[in-house]
């Protein structure tokens, strides 16, 4: 058995799209070298507002870690929509995959019912794996396209 959590928390860090990518980017490098040595994966689905991040793994390096993460100055109002028991991890190949709301991706935002901002408090884990799984196919198949073309 895996242990799942789902959580969300207000993004506190200001300024404009391009430091957010940057952020977003120093978020998951971190996130890679801790969940790599914890044995967590997972993803974080980022915009101006909002962080929703699904961490999987062993239940109390899943709780240290989000411990870890609810005490970080980036963000506010740590909220677990969900914490289980699930058969398998939803993210195994990622340490931690992100994905910051961009024009590019905002159909797989509508075609999940998430309109032009999201309100976590309105969405339910199993909302937030299947977004997060699809954008993790989106980002697969455009590298793969970039692959191809190189």
């Amino acid at each position: 058995m895996i242990h799942q959590l789902v959580y969300y928390s207000r993004n506190v860090v200001a300024g404009n799209d391009r430091s957010m990518l940057m952020n977003l980017r120093d978020i998951v490098s971190a996130s890679q070298r801790n969940n790599s040595r914890d044995g967590i994966t997972g993803f974080l689905i980022f915009d101006k507002t909002w962080f929703i991040q699904v961490l999987e793994g062993d239940q109390a390096q899943v709780s240290s870690t989000y411990t870890r993460i609810a005490r970080d100055p980036r963000h506010t109002s740590a909220t677990i929509l969900d914490a289980r028991n699930v058969q398998g991890r939803s993210f195994p190949n990622w340490t931690m995959g992100g994905a910051m709301r961009t024009p590019e991706v905002e159909e797989i935002y509508l075609q999940h019912g998430i309109g032009s901002f999201i309100d976590p408090t309105r969405l339910t884990s199993g909302k937030v794996v299947a977004l997060a799984l699809d954008l993790q196919a989106f980002d697969a198949a455009k590298r793969q396209t970039q692959r191809l073309a190189s």
